[in-house]
């Protein structure tokens, strides 16, 4: 064996080292334990890097203005504008289905407003949040403008069916009184139910 001190080869049965004279035994479970490899830990991003709650709700304050504008252009471009009238005047002012079209029948009306519904609802939100967070900036404008993109668990760019997942679980987190989106500001990688879902972190790039 060598002497952990001067190097030396010496006798493996010795308690001392014939050249220097140092307590082997003593001395090589200690050098042992210096040199021992220490495995890395797997590294996160720290709880600084995960976008806050309040960060994302101006984010989709942001977006929802976006949306809204893309609806007005939508409705305008599909004639979808009477549907949203007929849904306007179904659901607020309470008008009988006979008086809303010239046949009268349930048909004539509830068509074009599902139509318009579908588009305006669920169509254009679903390829707004999913086409930007799937894209090569991975984040919507209004995440853009306050600096966060969505990311999979190892922080990589996430795939068309993985934001469209995460955005339709955005529903489910609406609807159990919002919490799902609470989830944000007391989990310790700030995700919402729909995030966890979807295995989506929302990050501050560095």
């Amino acid at each position: 064996m060598f002497c952990p001190k001067c190097g030396k080869e010496t006798d493996a049965s010795g308690k001392f080292c014939q050249w220097c004279g140092t307590d082997i035994e003593a001395i090589a479970p200690k050098a042992m334990m210096k040199t021992e490899p220490v495995e890395d830990e797997e590294e996160e991003p720290t709880t600084g890097n995960y976008a806050g709650l309040g960060r994302r709700f101006f984010a989709f304050v942001i977006d929802a203005i976006v949306l809204i504008i893309l609806m007005t252009v939508a409705a305008t471009f599909f004639g979808l504008v009477q549907g949203v009238k007929y849904f306007y005047y179904l659901t607020v002012q309470r008008a009988p289905i006979s008086a809303l079209t010239e046949a009268g029948t349930s048909e004539a009306a509830f068509t074009p407003i599902i139509a318009a519904l579908g588009v305006l609802l669920i169509i254009i939100p679903w390829l707004y949040f999913a086409g930007f967070e799937c894209s090569r900036g991975q984040a919507t404008p209004g995440k853009t403008l306050l600096r966060i993109v969505v990311t999979d668990k190892d922080g990589a760019r996430i795939s068309f069916a993985r934001a469209t997942l995460r955005h339709f679980f955005k529903y489910i987190s609406a609807l159990i009184i919002f919490i799902g989106f609470i989830m944000i500001g007391l989990t310790k990688k700030r995700q919402g139910l729909h995030d966890k879902i979807a295995g989506c972190l929302v990050l501050l790039p560095e």
